[in-house]
């Protein structure tokens, strides 16, 4: 089958995906690794954002931040990201300057200067940053929420760290951790767009740049696996005073990453809570006036998922919210999804795909992740043939498997109440 990539593994494992992207004039560059805050230690929980911040200040060959931001002064977009398991140094440029956005990727992925002078300063933008994330109740309790699920486990440690891990991490713990995750078998470079006629240049630059690194011997995955074993719902709360809302996280454990099941759920997940036409945003806000913003989302790793529903309400409407959310879950699982929300949703979905894959860093972000986490690389196409598949009794299997009160999770943050009403609401049946 012909393939709209293409894929190069170098000697050393440092893996290239090409995608050229015909009619569009810009290119979109990435280098992935393989790694993020479940690599990490207590002691060192972090380490992989405070490493992302870090080589911002300065590489080999672009020792300062202003020779760092050469892309922005040539109008191109750079920024960089840290999540549970990858890190991704990214940016977006004409397709002329390719070359530069490339080279700018690699020197912050792999040529740092990590200086001890400007770890303190970083630290204390980190800190800064942490405060404005327990400052927004609608990010705390989507943290508090994933804590619940994976508390005491390295996948349930926040990727900022804690205050006192912070504080612990120097420019020595920076190197050893850099030189110990920073290793060609979790690198991944992609470069997405106006590339036809450039690829064998880009190839050339990518061995020259990344084929002298030393393999790894590495053979595992690195991580802690998690098993999930929850046998009643849940409810924490965290009281903030000048809560102006009660912030609402509820969800039910799912499938790992890889799981077949994932097509249908992405069918069921749209037409349940993303966007004007779901389920939970006709009911909770059109009909009953509950919220003005809800939502359902998925995350899926490599050993567990998770899908959950986020609505904000009023203080004084929590309990009646959480129970409105509860009937719309019993009422999909009982009832079961119609023929039409599938077809809608199914069309939909397409739809925002075909609108998405225009642009060459969804291309880049589609495939380098699939390629980063060591999945078979799956065509957009064949994205959108398993979805055409998903029928109406798929959804409904799936519904009745992972929609159960065992596994039925709430985080709540808010400025206080009463909560026994809300805890016993927790019941799909």
């Amino acid at each position: 089958m012909d393939t709209p990539y293409q894929r190069i593994l170098l000697p050393n494992s440092v893996r290239l995906l090409l995608i050229p992207m015909p009619g569009i004039n810009s290119v979109a560059t990435s280098v992935m690794v393989g790694v993020g805050s479940r690599y990490e230690d207590r002691s060192i929980n972090g380490i992989s954002h405070f490493l992302e911040h870090m080589v911002f200040k300065g590489t080999e060959k672009y020792p300062t931040t202003d020779d760092v931001n050469i892309i922005e002064r040539q109008g191109g977009l750079q920024n960089a990201y840290t999540d549970i398991d990858v890190t991704n140094y990214h940016n977006k440029v004409l397709a002329s300057d390719w070359e530069v956005g490339l080279e700018i990727n690699k020197e912050l992925a792999i040529r740092p200067l990590l200086e001890e002078r400007y770890v303190e300063k970083e630290r204390d933008v980190i800190l800064e940053e942490m405060k404005r994330y327990d400052d927004e109740p609608a990010a705390k309790v989507e943290e508090l929420y994933h804590t619940m699920l994976y508390r005491g486990t390295k996948l349930g440690m926040r990727i900022i760290g804690e205050v006192d891990s912070l504080r612990a991490i120097d420019a020595k713990a920076l190197r050893a951790y850099h030189a110990r995750w920073y290793t060609p078998n979790r690198i991944v470079v992609v470069v997405a767009g106006a590339i036809g006629g450039q690829e064998q240049a880009i190839q050339d630059r990518v061995m020259e740049w990344f084929g002298s690194l030393p393999a790894s011997s590495e053979q595992s995955h690195g991580i802690e696996y998690v098993t999930d074993t929850q046998r009643e719902s849940r409810f924490e709360s965290i009281v903030k005073p000048d809560a102006q809302q009660a912030h609402i996280e509820l969800g039910v454990r799912t499938f790992p990453r890889g799981s077949e099941e994932r097509f249908a759920w992405s069918v069921f997940n749209l037409l349940m809570g993303v966007s004007f036409t779901s389920r939970l945003f006709r009911e909770i806000r059109e009909q009953r006036g509950l919220c003005y913003h809800i939502r359902s989302s998925s995350d899926q790793w490599i050993d567990v998922g998770t899908w959950s529903i986020y609505a904000g309400v009023a203080t004084e409407k929590v309990q009646e919210a959480v129970q409105a959310i509860i009937d719309e879950l019993r009422k999909v699982v009982q009832d079961g999804v119609t023929e039409e929300e599938v077809a809608i949703a199914k069309k939909r979905l397409k739809t925002m795909i075909a609108f998405q894959s225009e642009d060459p860093e969804f291309q880049n972000e589609y495939y380098g992740r699939q390629e980063v986490f060591n999945q078979e690389l799956l065509m957009l196409d064949e994205y959108l043939k398993k979805i055409e598949r998903v029928t109406k009794e798929d959804i409904d299997c799936l519904t009745r498997r992972y929609i159960v009160t065992n596994t039925l999770n709430l985080a709540l943050v808010w400025s206080g109440g009463e909560t026994d009403k809300i805890q016993e609401a927790l019941k799909i049946f």
